[in-house]
């Protein structure tokens, strides 16, 4: 193996390192818990978890394409890496301490999620700007996708530790207490120590991107961002993936919430419901990266959106006793699992969403790698975080107002459906590579 390779495979540890935090943590087992167990109202719990996503957009917005900016001028992957590294795993951690009737404790555990949400991106941001100096020439979208489709296969050993380990069991691992729902909150510790077991090879061996410019950080974002005037394109292609990402992460993010609060699922069948759409999750991106070197990043997200918007139309329109708005059914029975039709039908339309969200992400990546000029991948890929966050606190702000006034957890599918489409619509008209200048 040389040092190509070895780069490669770093490079695609460090998804996998990071992927358990978003399937354990931010969307099917902590968020959930969050919201139903810990503070106890699913329609409270959820608008406060909007709310903290308002703080993290805008910390991410501000933060990213200073990041980026910083990569391109000062070329120190390494030491971004390691010294994120260090607060997301603390954050994570202390999420343990979200222990049910401790409600004193909510502004720490929002604190903890915010703080492992932001520097989860950041990381992110570094990650995406190595991908044009690690990816072999003309493979960008399938490195980017087989990266992605490998740590949904991490997800998933993380997830059947969980259920295997802790939730299922009478007597969990560990001496774990059902009661005091630690195998929800030992998720936090399990990411921490997971990222620390994968992603230190890339913290050793990341290459340094091209060279930049050598302007200062702020000169250089500054710069960059002027230079939007001169490249339509670009703009056209970060207002897109800013509405199509905030409207996927979005869906994603208040999916397993949605789900406990309108079936009352435990962890148990939050779990079985985060392995079957990370299956989902994994096949669909595998299959995205080829799709994405044979057909382009443009088609490859067009059409995944579409199908995203298709499973989410559907999930919108199942409720506790109710399918499609009219008729009525008989709503999920204590115990059950997935014994209701209501739950039969949004575990089906979610696996439409988990089949492509996966390769509509990654092709964007892909996409944004082939539009980003060399030398400038850190601060392009800064603003790529920056329009994916710009209004992600809108997002989560939209709905943690509407949830309040509607009391009604589907207004999240409704706004995220809103972002994607408008998204798609948008990503159209941007192009499949760079203009040729001259």
């Amino acid at each position: 193996m040389d040092q190509g390779d070895r780069r490669r495979v770093a490079w695609t540890l460090y998804e996998w390192a990071q992927q358990p935090y978003w399937a354990l943590i931010a969307t099917f087992i902590f968020t959930p818990y969050f919201a139903a167990g810990f503070v106890g109202d699913p329609v409270r719990g959820q608008s406060l978890l909007g709310f903290a996503g308002v703080i993290s957009g805008l910390l991410i917005a501000v933060l990213s394409p200073l990041v980026g900016a910083s990569i391109d001028a000062h070329r120190r992957p390494r030491a971004w890496l390691i010294g994120l590294a260090i607060p997301f795993v603390i954050a994570s951690a202390g999420l343990w301490l979200a222990a049910p009737g401790e409600t004193s404790r909510i502004p720490l555990i929002l604190a903890c999620l915010v703080v492992a949400g932001v520097v989860a991106e950041l990381g992110v941001t570094v990650m995406n700007a190595l991908l044009p100096a690690v990816a072999k020439p003309g493979q960008l979208g399938r490195l980017s996708g087989t990266a992605w489709a490998l740590a949904y296969v991490g997800a998933l050993i993380t997830l059947f530790i969980v259920l295997f380990c802790f939730s299922l069991p009478e007597v969990p691992m560990l001496g774990l207490s059902k009661a005091l729902h630690e195998p929800d909150r030992i998720v936090g510790p399990l990411v921490a120590v997971w990222f620390l077991a994968f992603a230190w090879p890339l913290m050793l061996t990341a290459p340094k991107p091209a060279a930049g410019s050598g302007e200062k950080p702020l000169k250089e974002l500054w710069e960059t961002i002027r230079s939007l005037r001169s490249k339509p394109h670009m703009l056209t292609f970060l207002i897109g993936r800013m509405l199509l990402g905030d409207g996927i992460s979005s869906f994603i993010a208040f999916g397993g919430v949605l789900a406990a609060g309108l079936f009352g699922w435990t962890t148990t069948q939050l779990g079985l419901y985060a392995i079957a759409l990370s299956v989902a999750a994994g096949i669909g991106t595998y299959i995205g990266g080829r799709v994405d070197q044979k057909v382009g990043s443009k088609k490859t997200v067009l059409l995944a959106t579409g199908v995203i918007l298709f499973g989410a139309t559907g999930v919108g329109l199942v409720g506790r006793d109710t399918i499609f708005f009219l008729i009525t059914v008989e709503p999920a029975q204590a115990g059950a699992l997935f014994a209701s039709t209501p739950e039969r039908m949004f575990l089906f339309f979610s696996l439409f969403v988990g089949l492509t969200f996966g390769p509509a992400q990654s092709s964007l990546r892909a996409w944004m790698a082939e539009l980003a000029p060399p030398g400038e991948t850190g601060r392009w890929f800064g603003l790529y975080a920056l329009s994916g966050k710009a209004t992600a606190f809108l997002a989560p702000l939209v709905i943690a107002i509407g949830t309040r006034l509607a009391g009604d957890q589907r207004i999240a599918v409704v706004v995220s459906a809103a972002f994607m489409a408008l998204g798609a619509v948008v990503l159209a008209r941007a192009p499949s590579r760079a203009p040729v200048v001259g």
